[in-house]
């Protein structure tokens, strides 16, 4: 499932976010889940084609479908695409990391809200820049530990 050096097996990428990106409860979510949670942002993906494209039976999703699992599993759009920004979050997401407790899942939801009516790409930059700063926050916090 390993794609070559520039680019990412689209399998590949998803299952490692199946596996590290974990339901409130700590368990694996589910195709099922999955299926729901886009179903719920206005993206339709079957359960049954979750799991073809993370087994690797199907490839090139609709750009849809791609930007709704980023969005889902709090990743850019690039994670599966670009083999530099997948390499990057893979590791950051393998890293255990001490970043205090989880923000509620309700204030995601809330925050996805104010995005309906924008296109995709707007919402993305919105979302890498709430990234960015959570990341920069998480830093400071770091740094402040080590004073």
């Amino acid at each position: 499932m390993v794609a070559d050096e520039g680019t990412v097996s689209f399998a590949e990428a998803l299952s490692f976010l199946y596996d590290k990106r974990l339901r409130d409860d700590g368990k694996p979510y589910s195709d099922r889940d999955v299926e729901d949670a886009l179903k719920a942002s206005g993206v339709s993906a079957s359960h049954s084609y979750l799991w073809m494209l993370r087994k690797g039976r199907k490839n090139f999703p609709r750009t849809n479908i791609v930007t709704g699992l980023a969005r889902f599993f709090g990743v850019p759009a690039g994670f599966f695409l670009d083999r530099p920004v997948y390499d990057a979050w893979r590791k950051r997401l393998s890293a255990p990391v001490d970043t205090g407790p989880p923000a509620p899942r309700g204030s995601q939801s809330v925050m996805r809200r104010s995005f309906e009516g924008m296109s995709d790409r707007s919402q993305s930059l919105l979302e890498a820049l709430a990234e960015h700063v959570s990341e920069l926050e998480g830093e400071e916090r770091a740094g402040a530990k080590y004073e």
